[in-house]
């Protein structure tokens, strides 16, 4: 009966997405446009210019809350509605958003304890954005204002497609705020959670260091810049879980603001790529569509030796692949449009990349795609940052060009989609679930042991494996249920607790194939060791011990063998002791340990158990121990290089290279071409059906 309403629910939430997402438009791109920025006469000419580019709708308001309340009180919102009605009369949709991440001059001078204090004790001030607290009251209390007057005029026109809630909700830098109002309702969290001051105190291990609270009145946030020495790490675990639900309280109350006067119109917030301080899992259920932002290219190399240029690819479709899983329409509601301004450096990027990213994002499942912005800035901190056109406000950018091309190919696949499409059966036996955890990436990060540790590389090299075997994935939560999933992949997964363990049994003895890797289960969820041997929850699971572990300092590399093939190690190699019955994949070539056992494998019940003790430096070892599992399982797989993808959506193949080379399609003889070529280089795309 349980999983009937379940599924019930599920068809609900997707009955109702479909006024906003029709299935035949399989994906809508857009762009950001900021009308208080310019001259009122130009309004009209840019709107039309937006619609020239072929795109479907425009997104306004976010930075301009002086602009829609000048003066405590007197609210102008004439000019957005003029906007509106210009952009609909392109037959453009419209995203509105809140404006919470600007607040006026006014508030924060009559009210300076709605501002933000940082972990050095500095009030934040008037002059740049997100400098507010949304725990402060007072804050929330205006903020409540202009949703209030926003929703009032615009939540019941039909021209209004849907509302974004502030923007890359963080204080980015700054990280948390440590303003009274914080601090008071984390100690008020605390007491809610545990009640009385010896639980905590006994969670927390304060017996160490003789850290003991008497009360709770004494607790202050953690903050490494209080401390002479480490910072209690359960502590800020706690913290950073607080952090994360009173943003995602945050973004309730204003979802729910909204809701009280829109009609028929979606709500989104959109968060940042692989920031970990925001856990968008919270807010899943007060949404109705996921999104978020990437700037594949700012400085950083990523991989190979164009990837400063194309970005990574598995970086972008995990984030893809986790927002997806939520189970709501998804997108990039904020994807680079070109060279930006932010980075240490800014290179352009790679002809036609810019394309590729909206297209990986397609084949991905993306609803939605958009950018900003729609004109270069010329003024402002960031005036070095692309639009879709340039400092003239006419002439395409690159970037311009290229989300019009885009646009272009959605529409021809448009012309050729089955509703009645099915997924491939060979594509669906590789599908994989990745079980993903915020809470462990705090721990680890807190906690790492090693400086070469980075949980971020460790999970990519993971996922990259998958990909490159072909695979879909779903990026879930332990909230998932594990058994519509082949494969299930967790890695590092290092908080867990009896009834974890035995899901990860149940699910290998039904038939599923678990792979875990080093660091799991090494603390309950507390961030306690367990008072028992090293990782003891899951030696039964994986048949081996786990009696030691290693960690090399740079520039010393270690190496381990699987088969005849040697691989470099660094940053984490656990010593395994197989029981009998368990198979040795991989053991340590060097070391006073050299011939330990590094991976194992093992049969439970119809299904397998695979535990990969060591990180390797490339990646390479944990592709080809996940390619031995797939084989093993009976699961034909593909063989791509890295940084290039291949996914199936909607009855089309569509296939990205990020790579600095080119690359043949796995196309079969007879499949039709619609995108691109059969060989594709660098920046490349091609979309298929067999």
């Amino acid at each position: 009966m349980r999983k009937i309403v379940v599924l019930l629910l599920v068809l609900a939430a997707a009955a109702a997405a479909q006024p906003y997402f029709k299935p035949a438009d399989m994906m809508t791109i857009g762009v950001y446009y900021y009308p208080e920025a310019w001259p009122s006469s130009q309004w009209a000419r840019d709107m039309a210019n937006i619609r020239k580019l072929g795109l479907e709708f425009v997104h306004m308001g976010e930075f301009a809350w002086a602009f829609m309340e000048p003066e405590e009180g007197r609210f102008d919102l004439d000019w957005l509605a003029k906007n509106v009605e210009l952009a609909s009369a392109q037959g453009l949709k419209v995203v509105l958003c809140t404006p919470s991440a600007t607040p006026p001059v006014w508030l924060v001078r009559k009210h300076p304890e709605v501002l933000m204090v940082d972990a050095g004790g500095r009030r934040m001030e008037h002059g740049s954005r997100t400098q507010a607290c949304w725990t402060v009251p007072r804050y929330r209390e205006y903020v409540a204002g202009i949703i209030t007057r926003l929703a009032e005029r615009f939540g019941q026109d039909p021209r209004v497609w849907g509302w974004q809630i502030d923007n890359e909700l963080s204080h980015y830098s700054k990280q948390y705020c440590y303003c009274d109002f914080c601090q008071e309702k984390f100690r008020s969290h605390l007491m809610r959670k545990y009640g009385n001051i010896a639980k905590l105190n006994d969670a927390w291990g304060n017996a160490f260091w003789s850290q003991i609270y008497q009360d709770f009145d004494q607790i202050r946030i953690p903050n490494q810049a209080e401390l002479v020495q480490q910072i209690n790490p359960h502590a800020q675990l706690d913290f950073q879980r607080w952090f994360a639900e009173e943003t995602a309280d945050y973004i309730r109350f204003q979802a729910e603001t909204l809701r009280r006067h829109t009609r028929n119109q979606w709500v989104t917030t959109n968060y940042m790529a692989l920031h970990k301080e925001v856990n968008p899992a919270l807010s899943a259920r007060d949404l109705d569509v996921n999104t978020w932002t990437h700037y594949p290219v700012h400085g950083n190399l990523n991989e190979g030796p164009l990837g400063f240029r194309l970005g990574s690819a598995p970086d972008m479709s995990f984030m893809h692949d986790f927002m997806r899983a939520l189970g709501k329409p998804h997108g990039l509601m904020e994807l680079q449009p070109g060279q930006v301004n932010w980075g240490d450096v800014n290179p352009q990027p790679y002809p036609g990349a810019v394309r590729m990213w909206i297209m990986r994002a397609f084949a991905a499942g993306a609803n939605l795609v958009c950018t900003y912005r729609y004109r270069q800035p010329l003024f402002g901190a960031e005036l070095y940052h692309y639009g879709l056109a340039g400092p003239d406000g006419v002439t395409p950018t690159t970037g311009g060009h290229e989300y019009a091309w885009a646009m272009k190919d959605v529409r021809i696949l448009r012309q050729l989609y089955k509703a009645d499409a099915k997924e491939p059966r060979a594509y669906a036996a590789r599908r994989a679930g990745f079980l993903y955890s915020y809470d462990n990436r705090w721990d680890i990060d807190n906690h790492k042991q090693t400086a070469r540790w980075d949980t971020n590389a460790h999970l990519m090299k993971h996922y990259r494996a998958l990909k490159r075997l072909g695979a879909p994935v779903d990026v879930i939560t332990e909230e998932k249920d594990f058994a519509g999933y082949p494969f299930l992949v967790a890695p590092a997964y290092q908080m867990a607790d009896g009834g974890l363990v035995e899901r990860f049994r149940k699910y290998a003895e039904a038939g599923g194939h678990l792979v875990l890797t080093c660091r799991t289960a090494q603390k309950d969820r507390n961030g306690h060791l367990w008072e028992a041997p090293w990782a003891g929850p899951i030696h039964d699971l994986i048949g081996a011990e786990i009696p030691a572990y290693d960690v090399l300092p740079a520039p010393v590399k270690g190496s381990v063998m699987a088969g005849a093939r040697a691989y470099d190690w660094a940053a984490w190699g656990d010593q395994l002791k197989p029981r009998a019955g368990t198979t040795v994949l991989a053991r340590y070539a060097d070391q006073f340990y050299a011939g330990t056992p590094a991976a194992t494998t093992r049969k439970l019940g119809k299904g397998t158990v695979t535990y990969i003790g060591v990180e390797s430096l490339a990646g390479e070892l944990e592709y080809d121990l996940l390619r031995r599992i797939y084989t093993a399982a009976g699961v034909a797989t593909e063989s791509f290089p890295p940084q290039y993808v291949v996914d199936w959506r909607d009855g089309f193949w569509v296939a990205t290279n990020f790579s600095e080379k080119k690359l043949a399609i796995p196309a079969g003889p007879t499949a039709k071409i619609v995108i691109g070529t059969r060989e594709i280089g660098p920046a490349g795309v091609a979309a298929w059906v067999e």
